[in-house]
């Protein structure tokens, strides 16, 4: 569980280390599952994610995605319910029950994974309101300044919707922010995750990582988790989108979006 002091943090910066929630086994067992689903990724005997894309689209520098892997992969699926992170989840948004929205990998090759370009989860995620998301890291490598780690920008959680000017910035400089914006002061801060640990973040928090050219991979998943409050949009678009199966504003819930933890 999370002391009052790491709460606060949290909700100052828009980001927070939780420390470490996998031993080595453990991530071993996902490392090797994250390579099974790509290599069975044209297999139709095999359950598949959502989605497995090169997110970049440049085979010399990749960034594979895949969306869902809980789908493909029991092992990922237990994951979605560890207890450190459901109960850290519950401190930090205050839930009475959390659902998941979706996960998503972010796999950075050696020498060759691509950038990730500035941004915010929540506007990407046109389907689903308020935009009160908070995601869950969890480090399959260590993952440093050399192999592509996050940077962030403290406390932009808190000046709302920004896509509009993020887009402005060019995506693979991340010495290219501006010192302020809109009279707050801008900084950017590399956050490390170390191999088995858990860093959370709001899904307002300005975010994205540089090019892994290091000879380590750096493997991550982001689990996304929703509230009691989170309602379907049906105005927005998004690759969940054809699995939803409520209707314009009702609590998404359903298959897709399973229920994961209720507050006693």
């Amino acid at each position: 569980m999370l002391s009052d002091a790491q709460i606060a943090e949290f909700h100052d910066q828009g980001y927070l280390n939780g420390g470490p929630l996998l031993d080595d086994e453990a991530v071993e067992v996902l490392r090797d599952e994250l390579g099974r689903v790509i290599r069975d990724q044209d297999r139709e005997d095999v359950p598949q994610p959502v989605r497995l894309v090169n997110l970049g689209g440049d085979d010399n520098a990749p960034v594979w995605q895949i969306v869902n892997i809980w789908e493909a992969s029991e092992a990922f699926k237990e994951l979605l319910y560890a207890p450190k992170i459901v109960e850290e989840m519950g401190q930090l948004t205050e839930a009475t029950e959390l659902r998941i929205w979706h996960d998503q990998i972010q796999y950075k090759p050696a020498k060759v994974g691509g950038t990730t370009g500035w941004h915010q989860d929540a506007p990407l995620w046109s389907i689903i309101r308020p935009m009160t998301e908070v995601s869950a890291w969890v480090a399959m490598d260590d993952v440093d300044e050399e192999n592509g780690c996050m940077s962030m920008v403290p406390g932009s959680h808190r000046w709302g919707n920004q896509m509009e000017f993020i887009r402005t910035i060019r995506g693979d400089d991340f010495d290219a922010m501006p010192e302020e914006f809109e009279g707050h002061k801008v900084e950017v801060m590399r956050r490390p995750v170390k191999k088995g640990e858990v860093h959370y973040h709001h899904a307002l928090t300005w975010h994205g990582s540089h090019d892994n050219t290091s000879k380590r991979p750096r493997r991550a998943i982001a689990i996304h988790y929703m509230t009691h409050e989170t309602r379907y949009e049906a105005s927005g678009n998004h690759v969940m989108k054809p699995f939803v199966e409520v209707e314009d504003g009702e609590i998404l819930r359903g298959e897709h979006f399973p229920t994961v933890w209720k507050k006693e």
